[in-house]
Protein backbone atom coordinates (compact mmCIF):
# COMPACT_ATOMS: atom_id res chain seq x y z
CA UNK A 1 0.00 0.00 0.00
CA UNK A 2 1.84 3.10 -1.12
CA UNK A 3 1.65 5.71 1.80
CA UNK A 4 0.09 9.10 1.34
CA UNK A 5 1.98 12.60 2.11
CA UNK A 6 1.38 13.61 5.89
CA UNK A 7 -0.54 16.96 6.04
CA UNK A 8 -0.86 19.33 8.79
CA UNK A 9 -3.91 19.86 10.21
CA UNK A 10 -4.74 23.78 9.42
CA UNK A 11 -7.62 26.12 11.66
CA UNK A 12 -7.57 29.21 9.81
CA UNK A 13 -9.25 31.75 11.75
CA UNK A 14 -8.63 34.41 8.84
CA UNK A 15 -7.51 35.24 5.52
CA UNK A 16 -4.33 36.64 5.85
CA UNK A 17 -2.87 33.12 8.19
CA UNK A 18 -5.17 31.19 5.15
CA UNK A 19 -2.73 32.83 2.59
CA UNK A 20 0.44 32.14 4.61
CA UNK A 21 -0.51 28.32 5.18
CA UNK A 22 -0.46 28.10 1.44
CA UNK A 23 2.66 29.39 0.97
CA UNK A 24 4.74 27.06 3.48
CA UNK A 25 4.78 23.71 2.39
CA UNK A 26 5.22 20.88 4.67
CA UNK A 27 7.17 18.37 4.26
CA UNK A 28 4.52 15.14 3.48
CA UNK A 29 7.23 12.12 3.03
CA UNK A 30 10.01 13.34 6.00
CA UNK A 31 13.59 11.74 6.28
CA UNK A 32 15.64 12.02 9.08
CA UNK A 33 17.47 15.07 7.38
CA UNK A 34 14.73 16.40 5.80
CA UNK A 35 11.02 16.97 7.82
CA UNK A 36 9.25 19.80 9.16
CA UNK A 37 7.06 19.99 12.52
CA UNK A 38 4.12 22.43 13.43
CA UNK A 39 4.07 24.44 16.67
CA UNK A 40 2.73 27.52 17.96
CA UNK A 41 -0.89 25.83 17.85
CA UNK A 42 -3.00 24.46 15.43
CA UNK A 43 -0.12 24.41 12.87
CA UNK A 44 -0.16 27.93 13.14
CA UNK A 45 3.42 28.08 12.23
CA UNK A 46 6.05 25.09 10.40
CA UNK A 47 9.85 24.71 11.21
CA UNK A 48 12.17 22.44 9.00
CA UNK A 49 14.21 19.97 10.54
CA UNK A 50 17.75 18.41 9.57
CA UNK A 51 18.97 15.25 12.04
CA UNK A 52 22.81 14.62 11.61
CA UNK A 53 23.86 11.28 10.74
CA UNK A 54 24.64 10.77 14.32
CA UNK A 55 21.65 11.54 16.06
CA UNK A 56 19.90 9.37 13.31
CA UNK A 57 21.72 6.67 14.66
CA UNK A 58 21.29 7.19 18.27
CA UNK A 59 17.81 7.06 17.40
CA UNK A 60 18.08 3.71 15.52
CA UNK A 61 20.39 2.23 18.18
CA UNK A 62 17.29 2.33 20.59
CA UNK A 63 15.90 -0.37 18.76
CA UNK A 64 19.04 -2.94 18.70
CA UNK A 65 19.25 -5.55 19.58
CA UNK A 66 15.27 -5.78 17.76
CA UNK A 67 12.19 -6.48 20.37
CA UNK A 68 10.99 -9.13 21.00
CA UNK A 69 7.26 -8.89 21.05
CA UNK A 70 5.07 -5.76 20.26
CA UNK A 71 5.34 -4.60 24.05
CA UNK A 72 8.64 -4.53 23.74
CA UNK A 73 8.39 -1.97 20.73
CA UNK A 74 5.96 -0.10 21.64
CA UNK A 75 8.39 0.54 24.85
CA UNK A 76 11.23 1.68 22.32
CA UNK A 77 8.76 3.40 20.16
CA UNK A 78 8.22 5.47 23.24
CA UNK A 79 11.93 6.31 23.86
CA UNK A 80 12.37 7.49 20.16
CA UNK A 81 9.49 9.44 20.20
CA UNK A 82 10.69 11.14 23.14
CA UNK A 83 14.51 11.60 21.73
CA UNK A 84 13.32 13.13 18.88
CA UNK A 85 10.98 15.64 20.56
CA UNK A 86 14.35 16.93 22.22
CA UNK A 87 16.48 16.40 19.03
CA UNK A 88 13.17 18.70 17.26
CA UNK A 89 13.33 20.92 19.95
CA UNK A 90 16.90 21.88 20.14
CA UNK A 91 16.40 23.01 16.12
CA UNK A 92 13.01 24.86 16.19
CA UNK A 93 12.25 26.05 19.73
CA UNK A 94 9.66 23.67 21.08
CA UNK A 95 11.87 22.03 23.76
CA UNK A 96 10.25 24.34 25.77
CA UNK A 97 7.18 22.95 25.17
CA UNK A 98 5.05 21.85 28.45
CA UNK A 99 2.39 19.51 29.06
CA UNK A 100 -0.81 19.87 27.41
CA UNK A 101 -1.89 23.72 26.18
CA UNK A 102 0.30 25.62 28.70
CA UNK A 103 0.16 29.49 27.55
CA UNK A 104 1.79 31.22 31.02
CA UNK A 105 4.86 31.95 29.34
CA UNK A 106 3.03 32.62 26.10
CA UNK A 107 3.24 30.20 22.53
CA UNK A 108 6.75 30.64 21.62
CA UNK A 109 7.87 26.87 21.48
CA UNK A 110 4.47 25.34 22.43
CA UNK A 111 2.73 22.81 21.25
CA UNK A 112 -1.53 21.93 21.00
CA UNK A 113 -2.43 18.50 20.47
CA UNK A 114 -2.97 19.00 16.92
CA UNK A 115 0.01 19.99 16.74
CA UNK A 116 1.40 16.91 18.88
CA UNK A 117 -0.54 14.71 16.80
CA UNK A 118 0.92 15.91 13.34
CA UNK A 119 4.94 15.61 14.63
CA UNK A 120 4.68 12.19 16.62
CA UNK A 121 2.87 11.04 12.99
CA UNK A 122 5.89 12.27 11.24
CA UNK A 123 8.48 10.65 13.79
CA UNK A 124 6.63 7.49 13.35
CA UNK A 125 6.31 7.83 9.71
CA UNK A 126 10.17 7.87 9.89
CA UNK A 127 10.51 5.30 12.50
CA UNK A 128 8.69 2.73 9.94
CA UNK A 129 10.66 4.10 6.52
CA UNK A 130 13.64 3.04 8.60
CA UNK A 131 12.56 -0.22 8.83
CA UNK A 132 12.41 -0.37 12.80
CA UNK A 133 9.15 -1.12 13.54
CA UNK A 134 8.48 -4.95 13.18
CA UNK A 135 5.34 -5.30 15.51
CA UNK A 136 3.72 -2.05 14.49
CA UNK A 137 3.15 0.48 11.42
CA UNK A 138 1.95 4.15 11.62
CA UNK A 139 -1.67 4.74 11.13
CA UNK A 140 -3.66 7.44 10.67
CA UNK A 141 -3.91 10.87 13.27
CA UNK A 142 -7.70 10.49 15.03
CA UNK A 143 -9.40 12.48 17.33
CA UNK A 144 -11.89 12.21 20.10
CA UNK A 145 -14.30 14.60 21.97
CA UNK A 146 -16.28 16.02 18.88
CA UNK A 147 -16.49 19.62 18.63
CA UNK A 148 -16.60 21.04 21.72
CA UNK A 149 -13.76 19.38 23.43
CA UNK A 150 -11.72 17.75 20.41
CA UNK A 151 -8.47 16.22 21.34
CA UNK A 152 -5.99 14.88 18.45
CA UNK A 153 -3.47 11.56 18.75
CA UNK A 154 -0.95 10.50 16.52
CA UNK A 155 -2.11 6.45 16.13
CA UNK A 156 0.08 3.12 15.67
CA UNK A 157 -1.55 -0.27 14.42
CA UNK A 158 0.03 -3.81 15.59
CA UNK A 159 0.69 -5.59 12.94
CA UNK A 160 -0.07 -9.14 14.33
CA UNK A 161 -3.27 -8.40 16.38
CA UNK A 162 -4.58 -5.71 14.91
CA UNK A 163 -5.23 -3.36 17.83
CA UNK A 164 -4.71 0.24 17.17
CA UNK A 165 -3.07 2.36 19.86
CA UNK A 166 -3.33 5.74 20.86
CA UNK A 167 0.58 7.48 20.59
CA UNK A 168 -0.13 10.99 22.46
CA UNK A 169 3.11 13.06 23.33
CA UNK A 170 0.32 16.05 24.32
CA UNK A 171 0.46 14.97 28.33
CA UNK A 172 4.00 15.40 28.51
CA UNK A 173 6.23 17.91 28.38
CA UNK A 174 9.07 18.33 25.54
CA UNK A 175 11.21 14.99 25.75
CA UNK A 176 9.05 12.76 27.63
CA UNK A 177 8.14 9.54 26.42
CA UNK A 178 4.05 9.78 25.23
CA UNK A 179 1.18 7.66 26.54
CA UNK A 180 0.91 4.15 23.90
CA UNK A 181 -2.39 2.94 25.03
CA UNK A 182 -5.44 1.17 23.09
CA UNK A 183 -7.28 3.80 20.99
CA UNK A 184 -10.54 2.03 22.43
CA UNK A 185 -9.29 3.14 25.74
CA UNK A 186 -8.25 7.02 24.79
CA UNK A 187 -11.40 7.27 23.00
CA UNK A 188 -13.21 6.90 26.58
CA UNK A 189 -11.45 9.89 27.74
CA UNK A 190 -8.12 8.20 29.08
CA UNK A 191 -6.08 10.57 30.93
CA UNK A 192 -2.57 9.96 32.82
CA UNK A 193 -4.51 10.56 36.37
CA UNK A 194 -7.03 8.19 35.33
CA UNK A 195 -4.66 5.77 34.37
CA UNK A 196 -4.66 2.24 36.63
Amino acid sequence: MALKPIKPIFIIDNMQELSASINRPFIGFPTPNNYSICHHHTCSRIAYVHLSNSQWSTVKALFSPLPESAEQERQRIKRAIALLEMMTGEQTGTDKDRAENYVAHGLNGQLDCIDEATNTTVYLRMLSEAKLLQFHQQASRTSRGGFLSPHNTATISDTQSHTRYAVDSWFGHNGEPPAIIPLAQWRSGWKPETAN
